[in-house]
């Protein structure tokens, strides 16, 4: 539960995704988190305008995603050596940037891959093959 990044993510994700759409952050609101191993933060995201390229139309009377992310902080077990690591800090989400948004439900986005205007397209012909 980490922001991808690029093309390649972006493409491998859309592949098993049944809704999608390409949307520019326009703001957050961090919920809660939960208390665990690797913590879980609870954001509402807004995207106040976005391009759906898969799946049924997205009705929502306002344009609020819930998504959540691993948190920072917390410690992974290292397979080989069975020993305690600092987990890797995940990517912070940034107002402004463009993402592919691939989501469980209307209002739930599962996953996040940064993206650059250059990969539109590209993106728009891999959601049309499905």
């Amino acid at each position: 539960m980490g922001i991808l990044t690029g093309r390649d993510d972006a493409i491998k994700s859309l592949a098993v995704s049944e809704l999608a759409f390409i949307g520019t952050l326009t703001d957050y609101v961090k919920g809660m988190s939960t208390r665990s191993a690797i913590p879980t933060i609870h954001y509402t995201l807004e995207f106040e305008r976005y391009d759906q390229i898969r799946g049924p139309p997205i009705e929502n009377e306002e344009p609020h995603f819930h998504y959540m992310q691993s948190g920072s902080g917390g410690q992974t077990i290292d397979p080989k050596t069975r020993r305690f690591l600092p987990a890797v800090e995940p990517k912070h989400l940034q107002i402004g940037q463009l993402y592919l948004a691939l989501l469980n439900e209307p209002q739930q986005i599962k996953q996040l891959v940064e993206i650059t205007m250059d990969d539109i397209e590209s993106l728009r012909q891999e959601a049309s093959k499905k």
